[in-house]
């Protein structure tokens, strides 16, 4: 459900930027009298129509580049920097197996799933610098990174009576202290070429902003195209405490996956600036081949095994390709606070499909030879919040 919302959002919300750039303008008759062979015309208001080029502000000088390209056309500035901290939630979509039981008055009953270890807000950074150029067509790089989403569970019993299902590994029948973690980051970078249209109207048009008096408006709208890379990777530990006993130790099932992503991605970007004022937005989509890789530790007990340092499963190394998807969404509010420097506020949304999560892997199949060694990928991964940075114009 959240998926196929999203992607309605994705095709509404670029339908309203597009929407939004249309270029408005209005026009009265002049006093005076149009004469054709056979026609007279009588004109009977007040002013000329004047065309967009007659707004412009002596205050926003237009940027040489774009003066000498486009003709009455904005904004003031050709080049741009931005630096965003981004406080992002993810979701925990995974398979939602069980991974540790309790015994509860003589039956067992699940205790934790693998959607049990639920992520904080993560902390992450946006990068962008472009250009525009001539014939109206410019240039982007950007990175994003988010760290440390990171989300864990515990539980104590004093009366073993904790279990791992399925896999049968000495003590974790009968546990006293089972504590899962999942860790993940996300980084991608893209390289981006776009069209720009870049024009002015009278923001006494614009109901919103028309009591604010910041006019001209100018409006920008790009079409873009690039190339874009994702990396996911993730881990996950399932920790498993047998004895309370001064010599035991926790022992533990960890499985590592790295999601690789490569390929095209287009979009439409929006943005519309007033004196002091600006909001803009994006969407983009990326269609991705994949390249799925899973890594397991082997598992031990802590348990005197026979024979002696024998691990009870084997390491696992898996590959797998595939196709995936990246959708990003970004709506923004700039305030100016001098000639070059906006602060920037505003949401995103950004949904993975076709990556390879690290708590789908735990196999609890009792067959310690066939065990984990099915890569599975599929898996998706949806990212909401805030950013907040500065960003700078010239």
């Amino acid at each position: 459900m959240r998926y196929q919302f999203f992607q309605r959002f994705i095709l509404g919300f670029g339908c309203a930027l597009f929407c939004g750039e249309a270029i408005t303008g209005s026009y009265v008759w002049g006093q005076g009298t149009v004469t054709t062979p056979g026609i007279s015309i009588d004109q009977t208001s007040g002013n000329q129509w004047e065309p967009p080029s007659a707004w412009q502000d002596e205050s926003l000088p237009l940027h040489p580049v774009i003066e000498n390209l486009c003709d009455s056309c904005c904004p003031d500035w050709s080049h741009y920097g931005i630096f965003d901290f981004m406080f992002l939630q993810r979701d925990n979509a995974t398979s939602g197996t069980v991974i540790t039981e309790e015994r509860v008055g003589g039956q067992v009953v699940p205790l934790f799933t693998t959607r049990s270890m639920q992520a904080a807000t993560a902390p992450g950074v946006r990068l962008f610098y472009g250009a525009l150029g001539p014939d109206c067509m410019g240039w982007e790089v950007g990175y994003l990174g988010v760290y440390g989403m990171f989300g864990a569970v515990d539980r104590s019993s004093l009366t073993d009576s904790l279990i791992i299902p399925g896999i049968n590994v000495p003590g974790w029948l009968t546990a006293d202290e089972v504590r899962p973690t999942y860790a993940s980051s996300l980084n991608t970078v893209e390289a981006n070429i776009f069209t720009y249209r870049c024009c002015r109207e009278c923001s006494s048009d614009t109901l919103l902003w028309s009591h604010l008096g910041n006019k001209p408006v100018c409006h920008c709208s790009n079409w873009l195209v690039g190339l874009r890379w994702a990396g996911l990777e993730e881990q996950a530990d399932l920790n498993v405490l047998c004895c309370r006993s001064s010599s035991d130790e926790f022992t533990s099932y960890s499985v590592r996956t790295s999601s690789q992503m490569l390929g095209p991605q287009v979009g439409f970007r929006g943005r519309r600036q007033w004196k002091n004022w600006a909001v803009e937005g994006w969407a983009k989509a990326m269609l991705a081949g994949t390249l799925l890789s899973s890594n397991a530790d082997p598992i031990f007990s802590s348990l005197a095994p026979s024979p002696p340092n024998q691990p009870f499963r084997g390491p696992r190394r898996l590959i797998d390709t595939g196709v995936g998807f990246l959708g990003d969404l970004n709506y923004t509010v700039t305030r100016r606070l001098n000639d070059t420097w906006w602060l920037r506020l505003g949401y995103n949304m950004i949904w993975l499909s076709g990556v390879a999560l690290a708590p789908d892997q735990w196999d609890f199949t009792n067959n310690p030879t066939t065990s984990g060694t099915t890569l599975v990928g599929g898996g998706g991964v949806f990212l909401h919040g805030a950013n907040l940075g500065l960003e700078s114009r010239w």
